[in-house]
Protein backbone atom coordinates (compact mmCIF):
# COMPACT_ATOMS: atom_id res chain seq x y z
CA UNK A 1 0.00 0.00 0.00
CA UNK A 2 1.05 3.58 -0.49
CA UNK A 3 1.76 6.00 2.34
CA UNK A 4 -1.43 7.12 4.00
CA UNK A 5 -3.44 4.15 2.71
CA UNK A 6 -5.73 2.39 5.14
CA UNK A 7 -5.36 -1.22 6.16
CA UNK A 8 -7.27 -3.44 8.56
CA UNK A 9 -10.85 -4.67 8.25
CA UNK A 10 -12.72 -2.58 5.69
CA UNK A 11 -16.41 -1.68 5.71
CA UNK A 12 -18.81 -3.62 3.50
CA UNK A 13 -22.51 -3.31 2.74
CA UNK A 14 -24.72 -0.46 3.89
CA UNK A 15 -23.29 2.82 5.16
CA UNK A 16 -22.21 2.62 8.78
CA UNK A 17 -21.53 5.09 11.53
CA UNK A 18 -18.01 6.45 11.22
CA UNK A 19 -16.02 6.84 14.44
CA UNK A 20 -12.65 8.56 14.83
CA UNK A 21 -10.66 7.20 17.77
CA UNK A 22 -8.41 9.66 19.60
CA UNK A 23 -5.95 8.24 22.12
CA UNK A 24 -2.51 8.80 23.57
CA UNK A 25 0.37 6.50 22.72
CA UNK A 26 0.94 5.56 26.35
CA UNK A 27 2.69 2.26 25.62
CA UNK A 28 2.82 -0.52 23.05
CA UNK A 29 0.30 -2.45 25.15
CA UNK A 30 -2.09 0.51 25.19
CA UNK A 31 -1.76 0.90 21.41
CA UNK A 32 -2.64 -2.80 21.03
CA UNK A 33 -5.68 -2.38 23.28
CA UNK A 34 -6.91 0.60 21.26
CA UNK A 35 -6.39 -1.36 18.04
CA UNK A 36 -8.35 -4.24 19.59
CA UNK A 37 -11.19 -1.85 20.44
CA UNK A 38 -11.20 -0.54 16.88
CA UNK A 39 -11.23 -4.06 15.44
CA UNK A 40 -14.11 -5.05 17.75
CA UNK A 41 -16.14 -1.99 16.72
CA UNK A 42 -15.54 -2.88 13.06
CA UNK A 43 -16.71 -6.45 13.66
CA UNK A 44 -19.84 -5.00 15.26
CA UNK A 45 -20.57 -2.92 12.13
CA UNK A 46 -19.04 0.42 13.13
CA UNK A 47 -16.43 1.85 10.77
CA UNK A 48 -13.45 3.31 12.63
CA UNK A 49 -10.75 5.79 11.72
CA UNK A 50 -7.50 5.15 13.55
CA UNK A 51 -3.93 6.25 12.95
CA UNK A 52 -2.75 2.65 13.21
CA UNK A 53 -4.47 1.89 9.90
CA UNK A 54 -2.27 4.41 8.10
CA UNK A 55 0.87 3.00 6.49
CA UNK A 56 3.68 5.52 6.85
CA UNK A 57 2.87 9.20 7.02
CA UNK A 58 -0.28 10.49 5.34
CA UNK A 59 0.42 12.59 2.25
CA UNK A 60 -1.35 15.56 3.83
CA UNK A 61 0.70 15.23 7.05
CA UNK A 62 -0.56 14.21 10.47
CA UNK A 63 -2.18 17.51 11.54
CA UNK A 64 -4.34 17.78 8.41
CA UNK A 65 -5.04 14.02 8.50
CA UNK A 66 -6.38 14.40 12.06
CA UNK A 67 -8.58 17.34 11.04
CA UNK A 68 -9.90 15.41 8.04
CA UNK A 69 -10.74 12.37 10.17
CA UNK A 70 -12.57 14.44 12.78
CA UNK A 71 -14.49 16.26 10.03
CA UNK A 72 -15.41 12.98 8.30
CA UNK A 73 -16.48 11.19 11.48
CA UNK A 74 -20.03 10.94 12.74
CA UNK A 75 -18.62 10.46 16.23
CA UNK A 76 -15.30 10.95 18.02
CA UNK A 77 -14.34 8.42 20.67
CA UNK A 78 -11.70 9.70 23.08
CA UNK A 79 -9.82 7.03 25.00
CA UNK A 80 -8.96 9.42 27.81
CA UNK A 81 -6.39 7.78 30.02
CA UNK A 82 -4.60 9.68 32.77
CA UNK A 83 -1.72 10.17 30.31
CA UNK A 84 -4.06 11.61 27.67
CA UNK A 85 -5.51 14.03 30.21
CA UNK A 86 -2.11 15.11 31.60
CA UNK A 87 -0.71 15.66 28.10
CA UNK A 88 -3.76 17.55 26.92
CA UNK A 89 -3.70 19.78 30.03
CA UNK A 90 0.06 20.20 29.58
CA UNK A 91 0.78 18.79 33.01
CA UNK A 92 3.51 16.79 31.26
CA UNK A 93 5.26 17.08 27.93
CA UNK A 94 2.41 16.63 25.47
CA UNK A 95 2.43 14.14 22.68
CA UNK A 96 1.91 15.88 19.36
CA UNK A 97 -1.26 13.97 18.54
CA UNK A 98 -2.97 14.46 21.90
CA UNK A 99 -2.17 18.16 21.93
CA UNK A 100 -3.47 18.68 18.38
CA UNK A 101 -6.48 16.36 18.54
CA UNK A 102 -7.47 17.58 21.98
CA UNK A 103 -7.48 21.19 20.78
CA UNK A 104 -9.55 20.30 17.70
CA UNK A 105 -12.05 18.26 19.70
CA UNK A 106 -12.37 20.96 22.36
CA UNK A 107 -12.95 23.60 19.68
CA UNK A 108 -15.62 21.46 17.99
CA UNK A 109 -17.38 20.84 21.32
CA UNK A 110 -17.30 24.53 22.16
CA UNK A 111 -18.69 25.47 18.74
CA UNK A 112 -21.44 22.85 18.95
CA UNK A 113 -22.42 24.06 22.41
CA UNK A 114 -22.56 27.67 21.19
CA UNK A 115 -24.77 26.66 18.23
CA UNK A 116 -27.15 24.73 20.47
CA UNK A 117 -27.74 27.77 22.68
CA UNK A 118 -28.87 30.01 19.83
Amino acid sequence: MTNGALSGPQPTGAPRDLVFISYSHDSDEHRKQVLGLSERLRLDGIETLLDQYVNGTPLEGWPRWMMNQIDAADYVLVVCTETYYRRFRRHEVPGKGVDWEGALITSDLYSARSRSLT
